[in-house]
């Protein structure tokens, strides 16, 4: 997800990238005065919905019609203005009526922060404390604004307590929640959340963007946009860490070994994987994404649309694949990968789900 900030100053309006429709629907809901008290963002994974959120808390606290009101010049009167003090406050983590929640925030009673940050779950008393804040007028801004990020990962007790500040939100109070799917979440929380999907970002607009905010070359933003399979943040994480280039073609690489390895080496990388996701969810995540990509390229080679290829450089490994796989094996191979994938955002048994995916693929 795109979650870095516009600078502070600067003439950012909406920072996230693409997904226009997603953008006018909340720029609509705030200029007709009809924000609703609790969204849902959904979308794939690092797609923008947790900067799609900020953009939205900078929205509903900007105070850009106030300071056009009272004649400051050259301040752009539509909101977010990504200039007044709220706009770069929130944008800096620094706003005290924002405020992010996920599995390692640290709750009232954690005494140690680190052993916040090795939580994987959203607990109840993250939920006790969000509750206990939100009864309290903003202090700095117009309204209070909680982004629960990935709160598929929240526990039973946290959803049902959560549950009830949605049924009986306090004023001045909007909640939004982002997970990678609808069905990851209890209905019950759903039904009381206006849903916003975000979509994977075409190509081109991940290029412009990575060529006009971060002044990236446009031959480096194209190769970084096709990488990133629109998914914006991607692109924009590997321009500060270019280690996420040589550990996504790493783990092509392990992939495309998998596909032509036999029963004992699958289950021996399944293993793999289980530990790693018990090490680092983000990671073991990653690699199903990666799997994804590459069942697509070789969908794309089986037919004849080379040019759509994302992982070209692996391109003879892929052909070789792609000849030996029906296309009912590639839909298999998708659907056991995707299948493992949204049992592992569910929680279920890490050491399962990569067991029954190794089991889903086509024989070697």
């Amino acid at each position: 997800m795109l979650d870095t900030p516009p600078k502070v100053g600067s003439s950012e309006k909406w920072v996230t990238v693409g997904n226009p429709s997603a953008i006018k629907l909340l720029a609509g809901a705030i200029s007709q005065s009809r924000v609703s008290h609790a969204y849902l963002f959904v979308g794939p994974n690092r797609v923008g919905k947790r900067t799609l959120a900020t953009d939205f808390a900078r929205a509903l606290n900007c105070n850009a019609t106030d300071l056009a009101a009272s004649g400051s010049a050259g301040l752009n009167p539509d909101v977010p203005c990504g200039q007044c003090l709220p706009c770069g406050r929130i944008s800096s983590s620094n706003f005290a009526d924002v405020q992010v929640i996920n599995s390692a925030t640290q709750t009232s009673k954690d005494g140690d922060a680190e052993a916040a940050k090795r939580r994987v779950m959203i607990g109840i008393e993250l939920i006790k404390d969000l509750q206990s804040d939100a009864i309290v007028k903003p202090y700095e801004g117009r309204v209070k604004v909680f982004i629960i990020d990935e709160a598929h990962r929240m526990s039973t007790d946290a959803a049902n307590a959560l549950l009830k500040t949605l049924e009986e939100p306090p004023d001045n109070v909007h909640i939004v929640l982002t997970s990678p799917a609808v069905e990851l979440l209890p209905e019950t929380i759903v039904s009381r959340c206006h849903v916003v999907r975000l979509r994977s970002v075409p190509q081109d607009v991940i290029a412009e963007a990575l060529a006009k905010r971060f002044g990236v070359d446009s031959d480096e933003a194209q190769l970084l946009a096709k990488m990133s399979m629109g998914a914006p943040g991607w692109a924009i994480a590997a321009l500060d860490d270019p280690s996420l280039i040589d550990a996504r073609k790493q783990s092509a690489a392990r992939i495309l070994g998998v596909f032509e390895a036999d029963l004992a080496d699958r289950f021996d990388y399944a293993a793999l994987m289980a530990r790693e996701f018990r090490s680092d969810r983000s990671l073991a995540l990653d690699e199903l994404e990666r799997w994804l990509e590459l069942i697509r390229d070789i969908a794309m080679i089986q037919n004849g649309m080379r040019r759509h290829v994302v992982f070209d450089d692996r391109f003879q490994e892929l052909d070789r694949i792609a000849e030996g796989l029906t296309l009912d094996d590639v839909a298999k191979t998708a659907s056991a990968v995707e299948k493992a994938r949204l049992a592992l955002l569910a929680n279920a048994y890490p050491q399962l789900a990569f067991d029954g995916m190794m089991l889903g693929l086509p024989s070697a």
